[in-house]
């Protein structure tokens, strides 16, 4: 009998420790999962916002330039006079002056009688005046409506076989009849404002596109779909909603069957709608991580999205030359030097005002979604995101040595359970703010998980690194006096490389030497409590 006691008291330990277990498992499964499914929504969230305020700004630019061109078209046309129609030799020398708008329309200039034939345009070409262009639709819109009209892409016949628009605008004389149409065209495959779209990207596959209110393709990256396809019915169900009015993100497939992220802005100018497909598998790749490493208590991921608005303009003032150059060599500027600086109130001053203030707010979003694409929301710290790219870099660069220090927030789960979640965040910030005391300005002290931390030390060796572990826990000891008795405990690990391809390799063994540490340091816990 006596010799069953001591199995019934094990079986009762193991059928205790075995029922609390499972419940502790369960309860931290079912927070897991809860806190997945929130940070995927919130991330999500936060990924299509961004991409809305891309498209945003993007459609606001092409809006400003057609808008622009437009009006530059209608000044012009009021200066054409009766006789100017009459007399093509006349028409041509009055086209060939105007450099402003040349500079703005590079599949040329053109005056159009108003029964349809070419009266001049500028640049010359032989044996086309007379040539009757009534067929065009945007001339029968301008006859029709006799108001200024950005037409539909069309295969053109000044550049042949090229895709261009037209921007016309009729010319009355004094009576107010419409005596001729006057107008320029954009070669839609030149890099202009519009072919500058089609070399815009979000992140590394995301593209931006430009579709007509009848479904063709304006501007695309693949240049062969440019006006030669129109997109049917059906075929991108959240275009079909884009043409009816919608405005937003969602997720879509695109008329390939890829799926994709979109996003659609219309266009206040005409009737195009600006859109944005972003590859789902790219998009989500963060939401994707936080699912196959769901037990990490929070993931914060964030994407880049830089967009810079090239404005190019012809020269044909010198301040038109100088803001082109400023335009091209932009890449290589910051801060008040972005700006162009120029003092006039005609059409050249209202195109750098709004250039000025765009690059002003493009700036301002940029710093923003920087920050936070970069770093941890509750430490302050950077995020490993940007660990991992920084990891990437050192690894691929000639810096040597290199030391990685790992470190982890002793049970973390235990203190938040006891002190609740908040005091747990005020825990994750005090040790946060001790690395950032112990390590130099250009070392990377990152958050990469809920309770472990990540820094990169360039250059130092493994004397130095094991210096920077001593001074962490002088410094822990401070704050931990300074907190009247707030518990205070991190393992750290170490590890140095001279070869930076070996990097990986000295954060994995920094990771294995920080559990070395926890694992010894609870040993001498236990060795003093007994």
């Amino acid at each position: 009998m006596n010799a069953g006691v001591p199995f019934r008291r094990h079986s009762i330990t193991v059928r205790m420790t075995v029922a609390v277990c499972t419940f502790v498992i369960l309860f931290s499964s079912l927070m897991a999962v809860a806190s997945l499914y929130y940070f995927k929504q919130e991330l999500k969230e936060t990924i299509s916002s961004q991409q809305m305020t891309l498209l945003t700004v993007v459609a606001q630019g092409i809006d400003q330039k057609l808008t622009s061109a437009q009006k530059t078209v209608v000044e012009a046309s009021r200066d054409v006079t009766p006789g100017m129609v009459a007399d093509p030799d006349a028409a041509q020398r009055f086209l060939d002056s105007l450099h402003s708008v040349k500079s703005l329309f590079d599949n040329g200039i053109y005056l159009v009688s108003k029964d349809g034939r070419i009266i001049a345009e500028s640049p010359f070409l032989p044996d086309r005046r007379g040539k009757d262009i009534s067929f065009r639709q945007f001339y029968r819109q301008t006859i029709a409506t006799g108001k200024p009209l950005i037409s539909a892409p069309f295969i053109s016949t000044h550049s042949p076989g090229t895709p261009a628009i037209s921007i016309t605008a009729p010319v009355r004389d004094k009576n107010g009849a419409l005596i001729a149409i006057l107008g320029g065209g954009i070669n839609l495959l030149q890099d202009n404002f519009l072919g500058e779209l089609s070399h815009t990207r979000i992140a590394q596959n995301g593209y931006l596109f430009l579709v007509s209110g009848d479904r063709t393709v304006i501007m695309h990256p693949d240049r062969s779909r440019i006006i030669s396809t129109k997109i049917a019915p059906g075929a991108n169900k959240l275009l079909d909603k884009a043409l009816d009015g919608f405005e937003g993100v969602a997720e879509n497939t695109t008329s390939h069957g890829v799926h994709v992220l979109s996003s659609f802005k219309r266009l206040q100018a005409t009737d195009w709608v600006v859109g944005g497909e972003y590859p789902l598998n790219e998009a989500y790749q963060s939401v994707y991580r936080l699912e196959r490493y769901f037990a990490v208590a929070v993931v914060v991921s964030a994407f880049l999205i830089i967009l810079i608005i090239r404005l190019i303009m012809g020269s044909y003032t010198n301040a038109l030359v100088r803001f082109a150059e400023h335009v091209g060599q932009i890449s290589s500027k910051s801060g008040a030097d972005r700006l162009f600086k120029l003092e006039s109130k005609d059409e050249v001053g209202f195109v750098v005002q709004t250039f000025n203030a765009m690059v002003e707010d493009q700036d301002k979003k940029n710093e923003e979604l920087f920050y936070i694409s970069t770093h941890d929301a509750l430490s302050g710290l950077y995020n490993r995101a940007y660990f991992d790219d920084q990891m990437d870099r050192l690894s691929a660069g000639r810096i040597a040595p290199i030391s990685v220090v790992m470190a982890d927030i002793d049970d973390l789960k235990v203190f938040n359970d006891s002190h609740g979640h908040s005091a747990g965040d005020v825990l994750i910030t005090t040790v946060a703010m001790i690395l950032l005391e112990s390590f130099r300005a250009e070392d990377v002290v990152a958050r990469i998980g809920g309770d472990e931390f990540a820094i990169l030390l360039p250059g130092v060796d493994a004397v130095h690194a094991e210096i920077a572990l001593k001074r962490v826990r002088s410094v822990a000891d401070k704050y931990a006096a300074q907190a009247n008795g707030l518990t205070l405990s991190i393992s750290l690990g170490r590890a140095t490389v001279e070869n930076p391809a070996k990097l990986d390799e000295a954060l994995q063994l920094a990771d294995q030497q920080m559990y070395l540490d926890k694992v010894s340091r609870k040993l001498v816990e236990k060795e003093s409590e007994l």
